[in-house]
C-alpha cells in the first residue's frame, strides 16, 4: 500500500470514542480492494479522505433527519466509478427502519465523489447509530451482493460492483 493510502486507512480507521447521544459514529474504514488496485485507481488520496469525511457527515445528517433512534451497528458500503458516479449499499446487523435507510442513502449519494480512474473503488465505513456497539463482522456483505449467482462470489469486488451497477 503506498504511504498515502496507508495514512488514509490509519487516519480514517482510528476508532472513534462515542457517547450514547451521538447519532452516528464511524469506527473503521474498510478497504475492500487490494492496495495495488487502490493505488492505481485513486490519483488523489487527500480527495478520497475528504470524501470519506463528507460521507460521514452526510450519513450522520441522514440518521438525524430520519427521526428514527434505532441503535445498530453495520456498514455503509461505497463504490465510486470514473465519471463522478457513486453508489451506496447498507449492511447493518439488524433491519433498519425504512426512513432511516432511505435518509442515509439519500444524504450519502448526494455527496459529490472524488475522482477515480481505470475502474471502481470500493470501500466501507464501519459505523454505529445512537450508541450501538460496532458490528463484530470485519467486512460487509450487502444483501444486494448476496443476490448475485454463486459464481459471482469469485469475482474481485470491483467486478462484482460493476455487475450490480446499472448506469
Amino acid at each position: 500500500m503506498r504511504p498515502g493510502l496507508l495514512a488514509l486507512a490509519l487516519l480514517l480507521g482510528a476508532p472513534a470514542h462515542a457517547q450514547a447521544s451521538e447519532p452516528l459514529t464511524q469506527t473503521n474504514l474498510v478497504l475492500l480492494q487490494p492496495s495495488a488496485v487502490l493505488e492505481e485507481r485513486v490519483p488523489n488520496v487527500d480527495a478520497m479522505a475528504a470524501y470519506v469525511k463528507a460521507v460521514e457527515v452526510a450519513a450522520r445528517a441522514g440518521v438525524v433527519s430520519s427521526g428514527a433512534q434505532q441503535s445498530v451497528g453495520g456498514f455503509i458500503v461505497l463504490a465510486v466509478k470514473p465519471g463522478g458516479k457513486s453508489k451506496v449499499w447498507l449492511d447493518f446487523d439488524a433491519m433498519l427502519a425504512l426512513q432511516l435507510r432511505q435518509q442515509i442513502i439519500a444524504k450519502v449519494e448526494a455527496v459529490p465523489p472524488f475522482e477515480v480512474v481505470k475502474g471502481p473503488v470500493v470501500f466501507a465505513l464501519k459505523v454505529a447509530t445512537w450508541g450501538a456497539k460496532p458490528s463484530k463482522r470485519m467486512a460487509p456483505a450487502p444483501q444486494e451482493w448476496k443476490a448475485l449467482p454463486r459464481k459471482a462470489e469469485a469475482l474481485e469486488v470491483g467486478e462484482l460492483v460493476e455487475r450490480l451497477w446499472a448506469d
